[in-house]
């Protein structure tokens, strides 16, 4: 066989082997999607998460344009007492009047430039009462949102805002008496997210507004915690609440009508003027730097007008990995970094700009630089 022969036979393999390692890495990043998806539709199976619309969710504190994501969050949630009108006092449901709330929210993410992301999704619920009469159980979904992330300022502080609005899939009757399973309302959300990293720990936080309609009260939104990595197992908590802005259009006891109708006395939904403090404790495992999986517990520590209870947590988030540049697996920029919704830390991709066992250590193998790579090869075979 001729040389030149010889020569082109190297190249086409040396470009076979790089569009195989190309294909490869596409086909682990869908597996890696497709088995995180599937964990979010398990989740979904036993269903979701606070009675004030979708829950706030960690945004991604910086994100590539194109990038997209996938996040699945699962609340068991039971109460059997409410909170009355003086802070913290609470008292039970008549009887043994008890609810059960099952959430599963699912939200995907795609970002159409480094500054600025969309989201939208939907949540599931099913909602058991035991009142004095019977047990009766209703489930459907609960509400649809979108909602869209802005970087506000990325320096010594990290500070991302959101805007969401959501509306009930399912209405809400005065007098029903089928359990509720969210309060019957649009909303409009406006949060403000900021963060600050002290060495391995990640401080963050919200504060914000929830205007909904049907005259319920406008709410400001609160939150704190922290988190640190050990390894790839994550140790985080802290406490988050609502507080009442303006009052509802209603009386205690034009609202308190369908709480008892439907939800056995339960404040669970349409609560009037409400004010909650609840602490969170979770553990989170990252296996790879696309997933992330938290598993949690909350508990109300006070309140007004609203339930009082408990709520197992678990949350699951999968993000894209940034395109790459073709065949030789370079990031187009390194500079830019993606994060998951959700998550608490932020990373670069490697770069491993050449294949050992293809192109052997020690020689000035430079793709992408002048020429094209197959002219870059030839030069190499050709030992010029």
């Amino acid at each position: 066989m001729r040389r030149r022969d010889r020569r082109v036979l190297d190249k086409t393999s040396i470009i076979s082997t790089y569009r195989d390692q190309a294909f490869d890495a596409n086909l682990r990043a869908m597996k890696r999607f497709a088995l995180t998806f599937l964990f979010a539709l398990v989740a979904m199976n036993t269903t979701p998460n606070s009675a004030f619309g979708s829950p706030i969710e960690t945004p991604p504190w910086a994100w590539r344009k194109g990038s997209f994501g996938i996040s699945g969050s699962t609340e068991y949630f039971w109460t059997h007492a409410n909170y009355g009108p003086t802070r913290g006092e609470y008292s039970r449901l008549a009887g043994d009047n008890n609810l059960t709330d099952f959430q599963t929210w699912v939200r995907a993410r795609y970002a159409f430039w480094p500054k600025f992301s969309v989201y939208g999704g939907a949540g599931l619920t099913q909602v058991r009462v035991l009142d004095t009469f019977n047990e009766k159980t209703n489930s459907g979904l609960s509400d649809a949102f979108v909602g869209g992330h802005f970087v506000v300022w990325r320096e010594w502080l990290r500070m991302v805002a959101e805007i969401e609005a959501g509306m009930p899939i399912s209405s809400v009757t005065r007098y029903q008496i089928s359990p509720l399973v969210n309060d019957g309302a649009m909303y409009g959300r406006a949060l403000l997210h900021l963060r600050k990293d002290i060495g391995a720990l990640k401080i963050f936080g919200y504060v914000g507004a929830r205007l909904p309609t049907e005259g319920l009260a406008k709410t400001l939104h609160y939150g704190a915690f922290a988190e640190v990595p050990l390894g790839k197992i994550m140790l985080g908590g802290g406490v988050d609440g609502i507080e009442t802005l303006l009052n509802d259009d209603l009386t205690l006891a034009e609202r308190s009508l369908t709480t008892s109708s439907a939800n056995g006395g339960s404040f669970r939904y349409r609560t009037f003027d409400p004010a909650l403090l609840r602490a969170r404790g979770w553990i989170g495992f990252k296996p790879g730097n696309t997933v992330e999986i938290r598993a949690g517990y909350d508990k109300t520590l006070t309140g007004l007008r609203t339930a009082e209870g408990q709520a197992i947590t678990l949350n699951v988030v999968f993000s894209s990995i940034p395109r790459r540049t073709r065949a030789t697996g370079i990031s187009e920029n390194p500079d830019e970094r993606i994060s998951a919704p959700g998550t608490t830390d932020s990373f670069k991709l490697d770069s491993e700009q050449t294949d050992p066992d293809v192109i052997k250590p020690g020689n000035d193998f430079q793709p992408g630089t002048s020429g094209s790579d197959l002219n870059e090869t030839e030069r190499l075979l050709d030992g010029k």
